[in-house]
């Protein structure tokens, strides 16, 4: 039995916030996305478009308006925006609950929030994927070129967001060497993940590296960075790192989760992409894992077609047959209550740990 018990990552709210979900408040599968990941979330948008080029004379800033859904390929306002800001809402939330000003961290928030946007812009054009969030990507639009000058856009303004001028300037550099550590240990396991498409018979820990890397390190980075900058003590910083970094691998099996089974017109994206791509995922490598010799072998042998796409529903049709994509869920889970567990010898308060348990219970559980 898990020191963190299911009920923990049950859908009730957690202490500290909103007992009913209100306008901001997300819902998946009746887990409600806690008020305090949202409640603070309009101080970053005002961040995020100060330190942007101006999308009205740049066309750079044109383009990463459009990417983080404030205006479309004309430029014309949209109204709405790009994302849940989680990452943001992850790095403020970590900065209260450790005893700070939430406003103190909105610099941080901001800056990983542009990182995360410049991974998924070059992600996007690494991967060939021509539709995030519903639209076109922005290579999809302007091009290759185009969209490499958008990503390495977004970097260069996360420090601008970050290293303004102002008040608790040396913890804004500590949690910009963070920051500089994480987007290291993304492109590790971007550069990884690459290298390993086409391989279903990856070991699950050689997957296990890549997603920490991948996903998990950004994620890490937000809770390190809210914690040092609420002044928190050392000890408490680097739980919290450990802690997002599973909340990471929750996130990533989550989504290989979605990219697999998930409904398109719910997750923004084609639901084959990943195994058209012949990507290494939690879905394959679990399934292989388990596989019989035969299975093991086709498995193989459909990842070598040079046709992907012709034979995804074989693939998916085996993963089935195997126990997914129950497994993948059950691994969720199991990575979602590490971070709980990790977040609970971290020395917060039982309402935060609370909270958390509420967080990871809707990444593990999101449908989108």
């Amino acid at each position: 039995m898990s020191v963190i018990s299911e009920a923990r990552l049950s859908p009730a709210p957690a202490a500290g916030t909103a007992a009913a979900a209100g306008p901001a408040q997300e819902e998946v599968r009746g887990v409600p996305l806690p008020a305090s990941l949202t409640r603070h979330l309009p101080a970053v948008e005002d961040a995020l478009r100060w330190a942007l080029p101006p999308a009205a004379s740049s066309p750079l800033g044109r383009m990463c308006a459009y990417h983080l859904g404030w205006v479309g390929a004309d430029g014309q306002p949209t109204g709405g925006g790009g994302g849940k800001l989680f990452r943001a809402a992850l790095t403020l939330w970590a900065c209260e609950a450790c005893g700070g000003d939430p406003e103190w961290a909105v610099p941080a928030a901001a800056a990983v929030e542009l990182v995360h946007n410049f991974t998924l812009v070059h992600d996007d054009i690494q991967d060939r994927d021509e539709t995030r969030r519903h639209r076109p990507t922005v290579w999809a639009v302007w091009g290759e070129a185009q969209g490499i000058n958008v990503g390495d856009g977004l970097f260069a303004t996360a420090y601008i967001a970050l290293l303004a001028p102002g008040p608790r300037g040396e913890r804004r550099m500590r949690a910009a060497r963070s920051l500089s550590q994480a987007v290291v240990d993304v492109i590790e396991g971007q550069s990884l993940d690459l290298a390993l498409e086409g391989r279903p018979d990856t070991p699950r820990a050689t997957y296990m590296r890549l997603i920490t890397g991948k996903t998990g390190a950004l994620l890490g980075a937000c809770l390190e960075m809210g914690a040092t900058i609420a002044g928190a003590p050392q000890r408490t910083v680097t739980k919290l790192r450990n802690a997002g970094r599973l909340l990471g691998q929750t996130f990533q099996i989550r989504d290989d989760w979605l990219g697999t089974f998930g409904d398109p017109d719910t997750t923004g994206k084609g639901r084959g992409t990943d195994l058209a791509r012949r990507k290494t995922t939690f879905p394959v490598v679990s399934a292989y894992s388990r596989a019989s010799h035969a299975e093991q072998r086709e498995l193989c042998e459909l990842y070598a077609e040079v046709d992907g796409a012709a034979s995804e529903a074989r693939i998916r049709e085996i993963l089935a047959g195997l126990g997914e994509p129950e497994a993948t869920a059950a691994a969720a889970a199991q990575t979602a209550q590490a971070a709980v567990a990790a977040v609970a010898s971290s020395g917060l308060e039982p309402r935060w740990v609370e909270d958390f348990a509420a967080i990871a219970g809707f990444v593990a559980q999101r449908l989108a």
